[in-house]
């Protein structure tokens, strides 16, 4: 019998939306907790989606139909979960490290803090330096998160990091990095210039949360 997890990859690898949602629906019947579904079914999925797309296991059609199947399952069990706030508050900005294309841990950490009230602006994949300064310092949000799951793209994190921290802003958000590439490494983060890390979506949620109870 395969986990509820392995199902849901199977559809995935079929192209199959309707059978991807009914998973959905079926795990929130059971369980209504967002953060399962995202870290225990969604999750480890689309890494093994990952998996097999870097091994040649699956065409790059194949992994860009399974994550736009996953996103709309992501879209469609964040309306279902979330509950309206009236005081929405810390902000935050995230987005993927310049030429970073895996975008879903970033947004599920966006789904997560909205749950808990949170204000997020999700920027999503590939955000041009640049770019990323302007919103952050136009928005002035409480954080800025930023993604890489490869490598190569560490020194984009980086780049990110030095242009927020040398754009003159006042107060400075905190920044906090995440992503395969990172892997919660406290101390690469401090060598990226970052003032956080978490391994993953949930944690990182943990890691704000404390961050902003002590303010």
């Amino acid at each position: 019998m395969m986990t509820p997890a392995e199902d849901f990859l199977s559809a995935l690898l079929r192209g199959d939306r309707r059978g991807a949602n009914q998973l959905v629906d079926a795990a929130l019947d059971s369980n209504p907790d967002l953060r399962s579904l995202y870290l225990d079914i969604l999750q480890p999925a689309m890494r093994e989606v990952g998996r097999l797309w870097q091994e040649n296991g699956i065409s790059v059609a194949d992994e860009h139909l399974a994550t736009a199947i996953a996103q709309a399952a992501m879209g469609r069990a964040f309306e279902r979960s979330y509950v309206w706030h009236d005081r929405r508050t810390p902000t935050l900005i995230a987005a993927c490290a310049e030429d970073e294309r895996h975008q879903m841990g970033l947004r599920m950490l966006c789904d997560l803090l909205e749950l808990e009230g949170w204000d997020t602006t999700y920027l999503g994949a590939s955000v041009p330096v640049e770019s990323l300064v302007a919103i952050v310092v136009k928005r002035k949000p409480d954080v800025v998160a930023v993604s890489a799951t490869i490598a190569p793209h560490l020194p984009r994190v980086r780049s990110a990091v030095g242009a927020i921290r040398g754009s003159g802003l006042s107060p400075m958000p905190l920044i906090i990095i995440g992503g395969l590439a990172v892997g919660g490494d406290e101390e690469l983060a401090r060598r990226l210039g970052a003032d956080l890390t978490a391994s993953d979506a949930s944690e990182a949620v943990r890691v704000l949360r404390d961050q902003f109870a002590q303010r």
